[in-house]
């Protein structure tokens, strides 16, 4: 927290003779037989003087005010008791609105913030403010005047309330808007008054309180509505200062006999039902300035928020007219309602010449309703959600079609997002891949079986404790791993471009897909699977390899001496199952947790201690991106471990989401 400049001497010295000049003003009102003046303006100067100051300098503030207010009084008359209490009163009051001020109103020019009053809260928290240190002051005040023994009655402690809350309040409040209006950028608007209507305001007023204030009838609340008209139509300070003068001559007249108030025969009393009227004008004014303020901020934040909504819009329109996968938002009954440059271009490959909408809705069918022939059960190379498209040239078009579930008000589906990208080339390629694969691994695996078989028949021959057996088993532990690394590489082409049976899989229960992943679990491992997760459409192999890769990793990074516990979660989010397998392991770094799913890369923290190819998660990844997901690594909240969340296609039919619900959660183990 910054600590705030002091004020420059300059500005003290304004202060100061401000406060000086006003309070010697005040102590011309002191009617006879009075100890006290009628007004006290300064009281106003006082607060804004204590907020413009630094907070840990207020004593430069108010051991100059205390002196100056007893210098004034003592100067002009006033018993001496009624001089230290009366500056002891002042400077009690001023320091005990400022501290509620920075304590209810932190946004205030001299609280900590930037602005002046901007709302109605904030207005009534600066009266309460200025009501309460008026009140304290009004008290030692009294006190002061009782002691002495001069011009004491009942009228004494409200006539001093009266006068220094309206000085608190009106010329507190005019000045510190006139503060913000000088030292901050002048706030939006969206008022509309001008120069001709403030000039014809003024016009207005200056009749209306010649007429008001030179007759005796008690008929000057009809100034307010003129003080309404100006906080509804100018700026809140504008606005205060016009207040200020409907109300002063309420306050001025009495003293010389005259206004409204002429009638009652009390001259303190008259001053403070004079001060009354005017805190009631100017509160008026400042209470439908600042909702004025409000409004007027609400309009602009609104304004600026539709100027960003359409600049998004925009970035948004162009930021989809410029990518490859083609775009198109189906309504609820089926219709296109959007598209994009990618999925017009598209259209018109299979449906060369047509208008574009008359294309996008032969893809579109197409795409939604394709042939069994055309899909990915039907071709090796090909993904879930996969589609072949045939064109009138005779060629065929492959698309991978992803569709999203779009939410309506309420939560309720009220469209479709069809995500359409071109793999034609991709998917021609993958199948001489697993070709090669299935080739490679195959020859690869005579020779190496034969090796195994040879170092064992060696080792049988041989010595256990000799350095040729030792030598020998080394050896058999490498061609383990070559013949590990051999399977590794295999699944992963199977898996890139293998066939692919998609069908509606449960996930938990007897046949559920994670039942056979269990059979990896030690005997203290445990793996829980909670009722009713939803079922899924995918591969059924290539589905419980990939849960056996992600649990048989769980029990390989196990911490050392902890059991491994799986937990996973299934969620079903419209067209998609979004899965959560999370561990208790050893967990991966942040900055490794994109590089795991590349092929034989492991982390650095797991491969000093663990032995693995770096293939499972690439292998996971390459299932997931096949039956059309994605795959990400998380870290376990709390940790340690890791949780994997990957999403599948849904289950088209209600026979696979798993057994009923039942209270208990279904708890797998090797146990």
């Amino acid at each position: 927290m910054t600590t705030r400049p002091a004020l420059r001497v300059r500005w003290v010295m304004a202060f100061a003779g401000t406060y000086t000049v006003l309070a010697v003003l005040a102590r011309l009102t002191v009617v006879e037989g009075q100890a006290v003046s009628l007004i006290w303006p300064g009281a106003g100067v006082a607060v804004i003087w204590l907020l413009a100051e630094s907070p840990r300098r207020q004593r430069f503030v108010l051991v100059p005010l205390l002196l100056l207010h007893a210098a004034v009084v003592w100067a002009t008359g006033a018993p001496p008791v009624v001089v230290l209490l009366g500056s002891v009163s002042v400077t009690v009051q001023t320091w005990l609105t400022v501290v509620l001020l920075r304590r209810w109103c932190p946004s205030l020019l001299g609280a900590g913030g930037t602005e002046s009053f901007r709302s109605p809260r904030t207005l009534s928290h600066v009266f309460a403010a200025g009501a309460l240190g008026s009140l304290v002051g009004a008290l030692l005040g009294a006190l002061g005047v009782w002691l002495s023994g001069t011009g004491w009655d009942v009228w004494v402690a409200p006539a001093w309330f009266a006068r220094h809350v309206t000085g608190i309040l009106v010329v507190g409040c005019i000045g510190h808007l006139a503060w913000e209006w000088r030292t901050q950028p002048v706030p939006p608007r969206a008022r509309g008054g001008n120069r001709v209507e403030l000039v014809v305001l003024w016009g207005v007023s200056v009749v209306a309180v010649a007429a008001i204030y030179s007759q005796p009838l008690p008929i000057a609340f009809l100034l307010v509505p003129l003080a309404v008209w100006s906080a509804a139509r100018f700026r809140t300070f504008l606005a205060a200062l016009h207040a200020l003068a409907l109300g002063v001559a309420a306050v001025v007249l009495p003293v010389v006999g005259r206004g409204p108030t002429s009638g009652i025969e009390s001259p303190v009393q008259q001053v403070v039902v004079a001060h009354v009227f005017l805190v009631a004008v100017v509160l008026t004014a400042l209470a439908v300035g600042t909702l004025g303020d409000r409004i007027d901020e609400l309009v602009v934040r609104m304004g600026q928020a539709r100027a960003r909504a359409a600049e998004q819009a925009e970035l948004l329109a162009e930021m989809t007219e410029s990518m490859d996968e083609g775009l198109v938002v189906l309504a609820r009954d089926g219709s296109i309602e959007r598209s994009n440059g990618a999925s017009r271009r598209l259209a018109q490959r299979v449906r060369p010449g047509a208008p574009d909408d008359v294309a996008l809705v032969a893809l579109v069918d197409l795409v939604m309703d394709p042939a069994p022939r055309h899909t990915g059960a039907s071709h090796a190379e090909l993904g879930v959600g996969d589609v072949q498209v045939p064109l009138d040239s005779g060629d065929e078009l492959v698309l991978a079609v992803n569709r999203t579930s779009l939410s309506g008000e309420g939560g309720g589906r009220s469209g479709t997002l069809l995500v359409l990208r071109e793999v034609t080339e991709h998917r021609r390629g993958l199948r001489p891949l697993v070709g090669f694969a299935s080739t490679a691994a195959h020859d690869l695996r005579g020779p190496l079986t034969a090796i195994r078989s040879w170092l064992d028949l060696a080792l049988m021959d041989l010595d256990p404790a000799g350095d040729t057996a030792t030598s020998i088993d080394r050896a058999q532990s490498a061609a383990n791993q070559m013949a590990g690394l051999i399977d590794d590489l295999l699944a992963h082409a199977v898996a890139q471009a293998g066939d692919l049976a998609a069908s509606d899989i449960a996930l938990c229960g007897p046949g559920g897909a994670l039942t056979q992943a269990a059979a990896l679990l030690g005997p203290d491992d445990v793996l829980e699977v909670p009722d009713g997760l939803p079922g899924v459409h995918a591969d059924e192999v290539a589905l419980r390899q990939l849960f056996a890769n992600l649990v048989g990793n769980s029990v390989k990074y196990a911490r050392p001496g902890v059991p491994a516990v799986v937990r996973v979660r299934a969620e079903r989010h419209g067209a998609r199952v979004v899965v959560e397998v999370e561990d208790n392991g050893v967990g991966v770094d942040e900055r490794e947790r994109v590089l795991i799913f590349q092929r034989f890369h492991r982390s650095d923290s797991v491969r000093a201690g663990f032995r693995g190819s770096g293939m499972g998660l690439s292998i996971c990844q390459t299932i997931v991106h096949r039956h059309g997901g994605t795959i990400e690594c998380l870290g376990a909240d709390p940790g340690p471990g890791s949780v994997f969340r990957f999403d599948l296609p849904a289950a088209t039919s209600s026979a696979a989401p798993g057994p009923p619900v039942s209270p208990a959660r279904d708890v797998l183990s090797s146990a």
